[in-house]
């Protein structure tokens, strides 16, 4: 259903040649419900009326200046009680966007947060491999010690600490 919504998005996108400002109102909308507690509870609920749904969404709608086509989307969405699986839509019209341009999305798990020089070296060297252009979403889970996992085109590079600590441990009790 959310492919549904994200590719009738970006074909008007399209038709419009404005792909890539939907994305960046779509992203700045999810970011907005996700970030706001209050906000998500009332445009998701189905006990708020939808009158009173609209017209917040249009007052947050011109504070983060939303073209008119995002705001019919948006109110698409409120119809059809849709605003839950805004993120899921998101997703999907990154990925479709991603497919038009041959780019691809890596999911980087490291220890601590990466700073730009790193990302983009990180970024690079993800691209050589698998021969596209890559973007790298992070997330940072300290157990892993250092080093990082990669998981890029249904491929998987584990290069933490943890998974190396681990197949010594193994390594070990194998030769004990």
């Amino acid at each position: 259903m959310a492919r549904r919504y994200a590719r009738a998005l970006f074909e008007l996108g399209q038709e419009e040649g404005k792909e890539k400002q939907f994305l960046d109102e779509l992203q700045t909308v999810a970011q907005l419900v996700n970030d706001c507690e209050d906000l998500r509870s009332l445009l998701e609920s189905p006990l708020y009326d939808i009158t009173l749904k609209r017209r917040v969404l249009k007052e947050v709608a011109s504070k983060i200046s939303l073209s008119a086509y995002m705001m019919n989307f948006l109110n698409i969405l409120l119809d059809k009680d849709r605003f839950p699986v805004m993120g899921e839509i998101l997703d999907a019209y990154k990925e479709i966007l991603d497919k038009l341009t041959g780019r691809v999305r890596a999911r980087v798990t490291c220890a601590t947060s990466l700073n730009e020089d790193q990302l983009k070296q990180v970024a690079q060297t993800l691209s050589k491999v698998v021969k596209k252009e890559v973007d790298v979403d992070v997330i940072v889970e300290p157990s892993l010690i250092g080093g990082m996992i990669a998981e890029v085109e249904g491929m998987i590079y584990d290069g933490s600490v943890k998974t190396q600590l681990s197949k010594l441990t193994q390594s070990l009790k194998g030769e004990i």
